[in-house]
């Protein structure tokens, strides 16, 4: 981020607006402008983050100013992500097949869709947009896909009422300083049976639990922590009802993955590096599931049934 860093601001609970607290984990650092990418492997220095002690949300508190946020997004350029461009593609399709198993066509609008890689996929069976908060992000879309999209902050570029078949949030929802408005915007837009797809990770999973304070979701730019529990409850507040929830993984490069490993032990990732590169796998693909990101599909005004969990 340019110009003198903003000070943090004390904030309330992003889900009942309680601010009583108690501190979970406190491990504070510079603020860099690396912290806004999507591949910023910079996992400690987060910051403070509290539980409400009202009804138990994980939250930033004290945390960067929404205009501090605005500007951070808006300059943000992240030339690795591209490096990953047939790992995201391929994940994107990940998504989609689950997608396609409530809604087959009609328009689709992605909210932080980044350089375009989840819409250009989504384009075969949607009529896709996307709004994305970075303007290096925008151009990229732009030129490499020829994609609608529109710049500015998520908050500030709402649908149109009852204009969405689909609204994606991939990793996007822990970014926002109101996730709750962010939901009602993204129900607002979407169409009686429409559905909402949203990836996050899951403090309230073994992994996060096992790492503590040492757990990758734990990042400068993160603001909220979603485990499944919170998660639905901002959902009905919204009146979406999940219909869909399971864990969710990845496919990356070896190399990708080990380099999210830089900032823990420097034995631990120097082993994992140099094994890699001597079996010759740098290259190679693997899908991954930490069990720690749940993705999740909310249809609006749908009939009651048992959501359907599936983590085998």
């Amino acid at each position: 981020m340019s110009g003198a860093p903003a000070v943090p601001e004390e904030v309330p609970c992003g889900l009942c607006g309680s601010r009583r607290v108690r501190v979970l984990f406190h491990r504070p650092g510079p603020e860099a402008a690396e912290a806004f990418n999507a591949t910023t492997d910079r996992f400690g220095a987060y910051g403070r983050v509290v539980r409400c002690r009202e009804c138990g949300f994980a939250y930033a508190s004290p945390r960067p100013s929404d205009e501090a946020l605005r500007r951070g997004y808006a300059e943000c350029v992240d030339e690795d992500y591209a490096k990953e461009a047939s790992s995201r593609s391929i994940n994107a399709h990940l998504s989609l097949s689950t997608i396609k198993r409530f809604v087959s066509g009609g328009r689709l609008l992605e909210v932080g869709c980044a350089t375009g890689y989840f819409l250009n996929a989504a384009r075969v069976d949607f009529e896709v947009a996307g709004i994305e908060p970075s303007a290096w992000a925008c151009r990229i879309a732009r030129e490499r896909f020829k994609l609608e999209v529109r710049p500015g902050p998520v908050e500030a570029v709402p649908p149109a009422a009852g204009s969405c078949d689909v609204v994606v949030m991939i990793d996007v929802i822990e970014h926002l300083a109101d996730p709750v408005a962010a939901l009602r915007q993204a129900a607002q837009g979407l169409k009686a049976g429409g559905v909402l797809y949203l990836v996050t990770p899951d403090i309230g999973s073994l992994s996060a639990r096992l790492l503590g304070r040492y757990w990758w979701g734990l990042r400068p730019a993160h603001l909220h922590y979603f485990d499944r529990a919170s998660l639905r409850r901002a959902l009905a507040a919204v009146g979406l009802e999940p219909v869909w929830e399971r864990s969710f993984g990845r496919i990356f490069t070896y190399k990708y993955w080990a380099s999210r490993l830089r900032h823990y032990p420097a034995a631990l990732h120097r082993a994992l590096t140099g094994g890699i590169r001597l079996v010759g796998v740098e290259e190679k693909f693997l899908y991954l599931n930490t069990r720690d990101s749940v993705e999740v599909c909310a249809r609006k005004a749908a009939a009651h049934r048992e959501i359907a969990r599936i983590d085998g």
